[in-house]
């Protein structure tokens, strides 16, 4: 059975948090560490909300000791302008109490990533650049990595070292997986991947072994990480490409009951753009022709890679998102949705093949969603028709909806929830620099 991070001690994260790392764990499960909203009648969901100026993207949030820290980069299209930063804001009005130097890029305009470590240092990782900071938001030390591009996604390894990996949407050509030493801030080591990888990896540590999952256009593949190395498994892969579909590529993948969990149709329309300029994000935005493929949920055993399902939980043409679905293993649920059209719902996992509709609803969510295991209480955002985007509370089983609210973003954000401190969560609108805050309060 596939370990739960948020069961585990997080070892080499700060411990005293309820969010120091991305999706809650290198698994990338999406389960908060913290106690439920536990929404009860007569309750009601509240906003507060932030806007940063114009240019900033508002990436996410981490927290150590109940000091709340939000990261954030350059919005894509920018030529002239790419900083990474970190601001300590306040948990309730998120107003800022200090910030952190402007962080170096090399120049790529994406959004990065960050995590407290134990030592009480934050990491981030924008474009090709890993900074390493105090609680207070003093720079300590600089990295350039070995690839002059944008990366995505910075995890911890079970011996201390970290790793990322560049972005190329580019199919003909291989992105590179880094390790580098978080104390020392210098590489250690760069694997060449065997093909083009844009969705962020997980990490896996079992009985058998320390393993990566990562995607190509068409596969998944796993690497095995030993004496400070990555070595590709031979003996693991599956293909996700469906013959006589017009399908794009997968995003991020999560682990749960043994099987690693992903949805294709990522390649949303501005991506090419975005990916495809030097440095990357220094174009203006254009939107490319979408593939017209339903969104699919693909499983494949950890144990046995023969052992695989496409599954197609809406069946609508033109799908298209930019998240990994949700897994929770302690109810057997796959949770999934489809941005373009729409539609977010849930499924009983009874077996390989064997998926039981729990409920279907019209929620245009864009984020990566987060899960709630003490109240089973998932959030969620909704792209409404008219692009407003409203922040939403479901029972996972029912589907019941248990809390709504105005955020006051607009558009798709493509960003993540994080869970507070005290019956209430964070998101972000993105590259539009909106923060919010939403939390539980009498009607």
């Amino acid at each position: 059975m596939t370990l739960q991070d948020y069961q585990s001690e997080l070892n080499g994260y700060y411990q005293n948090s309820t969010c120091a790392t991305e999706y809650g764990g290198v698994r990338r499960q999406k389960h908060a560490r913290s106690l439920g909203l536990n929404i009860q009648p007569g309750e009601r969901l509240s906003v507060t909300t932030r806007q940063f100026s114009k240019g900033k993207w508002v990436v996410g949030t981490v927290n150590a000791d109940k000091r709340l820290f939000i990261f954030g980069c350059s919005v894509p299209s920018q030529p002239d302008v790419s900083i990474g930063w970190v601001e300590e804001v306040d948990p309730i009005t998120l107003e800022t109490i200090r910030q952190s130097p402007e962080l170096i890029t090399g120049g790529h305009n994406w959004c990065g990533g960050a995590a407290v470590l134990a030592d009480g240092t934050i990491i981030t990782g924008f474009g090709n650049r890993i900074h390493k900071l105090t609680l207070d938001l003093e720079l300590i030390a600089e990295l350039e990595l070995p690839v002059d591009h944008a990366h995505n996604g910075i995890s911890l390894l079970s011996d201390g070292m970290m790793i990322t990996r560049n972005l190329e949407h580019d199919h003909s050509k291989k992105s590179v997986f880094t390790i580098f030493d978080p104390n020392r801030l210098k590489v250690v080591k760069t694997v060449e991947f065997i093909g083009a990888s844009i969705g962020r990896f997980c990490v896996d540590l079992t009985l058998e072994g320390e393993f990566v999952y990562a995607t190509t256009p068409t596969h998944i593949h796993r690497l095995i990480y030993q004496d400070q190395n990555l070595i590709l498994d031979e003996n693991w892969n599956a293909s996700y490409d469906l013959p006589g579909e017009d399908q794009s590529f997968a995003w991020c993948n999560t682990v749960g009951d043994d099987s690693v969990w992903f949805m294709d149709m990522g390649d949303t329309p501005p991506l090419k753009t975005i990916m495809r300029a030097y440095p990357v994000g220094t174009k203006p935005m254009a939107f490319s022709t979408p593939k017209r493929a339903p969104v699919r949920v693909h499983r494949v055993s950890t144990t046995d890679c023969s052992s695989v399902d496409a599954f197609t939980p809406f069946g609508l043409s033109d799908g298209g998102h930019a998240a990994s679905p949700l897994y929770v293993q302690d109810r057997k649920i796959i949770l999934a949705f489809d941005t373009n059209n729409r539609k977010t719902g849930a499924w009983r996992f009874n077996g390989p093949g064997e998926y039981e509709k729990l409920w279907v609803h019209d929620i245009g969510n864009s984020n990566q969603v987060f899960y709630y295991p003490d109240t089973g209480e998932v959030m969620l955002d909704d792209v409404l028709e008219d692009n407003n985007v409203d922040a939403v509370v479901v029972d996972i089983e029912t589907g019941q909806e248990k809390g709504r609210v105005a955020t006051g973003a607009c558009y798709a954000a493509a960003m993540a929830f994080y869970p507070g401190f005290d019956r209430d969560f964070y998101s972000t609108s993105g590259a539009h620099g909106l923060l919010y805050r939403v939390y539980v309060t009498k009607k």
